[in-house]
């Protein structure tokens, strides 16, 4: 969904609120700490020159400069203060800021992240932050508009008592030079549009270049010769469009310099006329002089920098904008139910029909069945047939297009959803392992609170999973890393460990059901048999899901769900299913005969 530039700005300035509250104190006290030091350059000046006409001696000199010097020199220790602040607190968003975007992307509704158009959003919302700076320039564009403007506000009153018809003039070649620079800005703004897809490839080609999973290919079959002629190709269309806009900026910041050039011609010329005689308005002193032309100097550098840094962030902002787009896709906590899910009796699935995002077939056709406490139930089917479908539905990581999933007979929507989550552990095909160390990736619950040690139950399930044996002898045991490039000290496991471990996580959270997706497809035969022998012991009371490519593992279940076609075509034990003539006995003894060859 489309949003106004007006939203966009309200949802970075409310975000930078949340992120770093005093950032918005740093910028003003930058901004005015660099406008009192360009005042107070305008007037030392005339203080002087004011004091030679009067007739001051050394001793009033020595002390009106040791004054001023004083004051300069505070003040710019002020500026130096809180400019390293802003240096600090900008840098320091720069870093929040994806941070943000992370926590967005584990927010919001998981099927968000299997719709291309969702998918290419992220990419486009988070390049300009990391890659382009587009949140830095941004931040600098905001110090630079406010110290012009408070330079303005300050010098403005100065030239209208000296003259409006001059501040006029002064004013319509400072507005003619920046309608040049608009121009420049806005022919640089179509440049950099255009160049965010370049760049994002030829960031994309550099980074394949040197990852390490690519390096064998490189190497047996020479792509890195193609690799390196995208990259050059790339290279070269960025050298032209670069090359085409850095002959626009010549030639803009000619025709600046010559209106510069007539604006101090003027400047000099009129003031001096003023001091030498009264013909053209008041005569002023010598001390008026030099404040008249720092003022002028001073007002064409903040009203250039208040306007050239309007476009500057109003760039910023249209470069955030799918940044923003993105942050405002609803959380699935906002769509969440108020119930509490009580301990599980029945899950039932009633007329459930589904299809995948920008997809126009439909995977599950109206299914319905029920699951009761303590049952071990085995989905089978043909790939493609729904069986991983039926868990991502049951996880709440999408929503049926109609019909229901009842939880004890609530519609789980009806659930809060982090209530509803604490009620199932899963273990996915493509499971994933965290960083951590082996402890804190079991009792996820506990990570990271070290008042809490549950050693003896993580040990536990390690035993009963066939790991304690491996892990006893690590050093650090339960307390070692899982990832080799991060810390010399962790363990390099295998697949199947690693699977195991994933397992052991399931069976430990306090779940009511534990679901099963391919959880043996990283295990050897052995593995898992052993798997299969001990999965009743593994979820002792729990209720169970689970889906193996391997038949054989539908001995150890109460209830096998076969699925096909999209259609529910049998759900019964396996002895019964084996006593007909069914697509499951088919690939049950398809796949025995193959095992016995």
């Amino acid at each position: 969904k489309d949003i106004s530039i007006g939203k966009t700005l309200r949802m970075l300035l409310s975000l930078i609120w949340k992120l770093d509250k005093v950032y918005y104190l740093v910028l003003a006290s930058v901004s005015l700490s660099a406008a009192a030091n360009t005042i107070l350059n305008i007037f030392i000046p005339k203080i002087l020159i004011n004091g030679f006409e009067k007739g001051w001696g050394a001793r009033d000199f020595i002390l009106v400069i040791a004054i001023l010097a004083a004051v300069k020199y505070i003040l710019l220790q002020i500026k130096a203060l809180v400019g390293r602040q802003d240096i600090i607190h900008q840098r320091l968003l720069q870093e929040k800021f994806p941070m943000a975007f992370a926590e967005k992307v584990m927010s919001i509704d998981y099927a968000n992240l299997e719709d291309a158009k969702v998918l290419d959003l992220k990419e486009r919302a988070l390049f300009p932050v990391t890659s382009y700076g587009a949140l830095l320039q941004l931040l600098a564009g905001s110090v630079q508009f406010f110290t012009s403007f408070f330079t303005i506000i300050s010098i403005v009153s100065i030239l209208l008592s000296f003259s409006p018809l001059f501040t006029l003039a002064v004013f319509v070649l400072s507005l003619i030079a920046l309608l040049l620079s608009a121009r420049l800005m806005n022919a640089m703004k179509r440049v950099t549009q255009d160049m965010i897809p370049i760049n994002r490839r030829y960031g994309y080609y550099v980074d394949a270049a040197m990852e390490p999973a690519f390096q064998k290919e490189y190497r047996i079959y020479g792509m890195h010769r193609l690799m390196t002629k995208k990259i050059n190709a790339y290279t070269d269309e960025i050298y032209t469009w670069l090359n085409n806009i850095y002959v626009e900026q010549a030639n803009t910041e000619s025709i600046q310099a010559f209106i510069t050039g007539v604006t101090r011609f003027i400047t000099y010329g009129y003031v001096a006329l003023r001091v030498l005689t009264d013909k053209f308005g008041p005569a002023i002193s010598f001390g008026d002089f030099s404040v008249i032309v720092g003022a002028t100097e001073s007002f064409v550098e903040a009203f250039r920098g208040v306007v050239m840094n309007i476009v500057s962030v109003g760039q910023s902002i249209s470069y955030l904008k799918p940044f923003c787009q993105f942050m405002s896709i609803p959380d699935t906590a906002e769509k969440s139910g108020t119930k509490k899910p009580g301990p599980l009796e029945t899950l039932a699935f009633e007329n459930v029909t589904f299809s995948y995002p920008n997809s126009d077939r439909i995977i599950l056709n109206n299914i319905s069945f029920e699951i009761h406490k303590g049952e071990k139930i085995s989905i089978v089917g043909l790939n493609n047939a729904g069986k991983s479908t039926i868990v991502k539905l049951i996880c709440r990581l999408f929503e049926p297009d109609s019909g229901r999933i009842l939880w004890n007979g609530t519609d789980i929507r009806e659930f809060d959803y982090d209530a509803y989550m604490d009620m199932l552990s899963c273990v996915f095909q493509d499971f994933q392992l965290f960083p951590f160390t082996i402890r804190e990736n079991i009792d996820t619950e506990n990570a990271g609170k070290t008042q809490v040690d549950n050693s003896e139950e993580i040990w536990n399930v390690l035993d009963e999973v066939g790991l304690r044996g491996a892990i006893e002898v690590l050093p650090s045991k339960i307390d070692t890393h899982m990832e080799k490039s991060l810390y010399e000290d962790a363990a390099d496991f295998s697949g199947g460990q690693k699977q195991k471990i994933a397992i052991a996580r399931s069976i430990f959270k306090k779940s009511d059901l534990v679901i099963l997706d391919e959880p043996t497809a990283a295990l050897d035969p052995l593995a898992e048999s052993e798997v299969y022998e001990n999965f009743n012991q593994l979820t002792r009371s729990k209720t169970a899901i689970f889906i193996s490519h391997r038949m054989s593992s539908s001995i150890f279940c109460d209830r096998i769900l076969l699925l096909q076609d999209g259609r529910i075509a049998a759900f019964d034990s396996h002895e019964n299913l084996m006593k007909g003539h069914n697509l499951y006995r088919e690939l049950f003894e398809t796949q025995a005969r193959n095992y016995r060859n």
